[in-house]
């Protein structure tokens, strides 16, 4: 047994060890987004609110999706689409934007992805009160026992970012095309995962392609759990076996990016 003991607290101190560098990052990064800027903090709520803003000009005054239920879950869904977009698209540089510290690393370089992620996520955390308050103020808040599952959907969320976020940040060391390409990628996906309209509006026969999304799943699921308790699960809508493959896929695209990561790890600083 004491010969067993070493080796566990050797692993359980270098987990230790990276849990605080992470954290150290995503502090660091979190302060390092917003310094030198008049607003500060608060354009971690000033962006989303914006954004909403315009899509709301444009979707409901213009394109007349008028229900009454449309403007929180238009916001709930931008919150979510938000962390989404900005844990990737700064996971995109993380190695090649940081050749100085992968030259002479010390430490895991998924760190580096790890802790933007969590920077990302801090910024969500602040987003999701301010959808509670405006929610709450509308009176377009409806929690219940369905809203135990959104925690469960932040946790697909982040693991569906963080894996495509070590995919970006692999191949973005070699292929610097493809900042590019991510960036008209996420402008497609803003109507692929269905922030601007509702799942139900989707015709019948084209929703088991539309959830093959992870992301439209997890947002409509997110407005059930927090927002419309009337609009449908995606399960519902598609079917209890269907309903596994966009969470099975957030999963693999998860195992895939940690794979490829380390895969290419070890030639990142060459070709930095």
């Amino acid at each position: 047994m004491s010969a067993a003991a070493p080796p566990m607290t050797g692993r359980r101190s270098e987990a230790q060890r990276y849990i605080q560098l992470v954290r150290e990052l995503a502090v660091t990064n979190f302060r390092l987004k917003y310094t030198g800027s008049v607003l500060g903090y608060l354009w971690s709520m000033m962006k989303p609110l914006a954004y909403f803003a315009i899509l709301y000009v444009i979707f409901v005054d213009f394109f007349h999706q008028r229900t009454a239920s449309f403007p929180p879950q238009m916001f709930l869904a931008i919150v979510l689409f938000s962390f989404f977009t900005d844990s990737t698209g700064t996971s995109l540089g993380a190695i090649a934007g940081n050749g100085h510290l992968v030259r002479k690393a010390s430490f895991p370089l998924s760190a580096l992805v790890v802790s933007l992620s969590v920077t990302a996520l801090f910024t969500m955390a602040i987003n999701l009160s301010l959808v509670i308050v405006i929610g709450a103020v509308w009176g377009k808040l409806h929690l219940g026992l369905r809203t135990l599952a959104l925690p469960l959907l932040l946790a697909e969320l982040y693991v569906l970012s963080l894996g495509v976020g070590m995919i970006l940040g692999s191949i973005f060391v070699f292929y610097r095309d493809l900042g590019h390409i991510w960036e008209v990628f996420t402008q497609f996906l803003l109507y692929a995962a269905g922030i601007v309209f509702l799942a139900v509006q989707v015709p019948v026969q084209y929703r088991r392609w539309f959830f093959l999304n992870p992301l439209a799943q997890i947002i409509e699921d997110a407005r059930h759990a927090v927002v419309t308790p009337d609009a449908p699960w995606t399960y519902s809508m598609i079917g209890v076996r269907e309903y596994v493959i966009p969470i099975a896929m957030s999963v693999l695209l998860f195992v895939f990016g940690l794979w490829l990561f380390r895969r290419l790890n070890p030639i990142f600083a060459e070709n930095l």
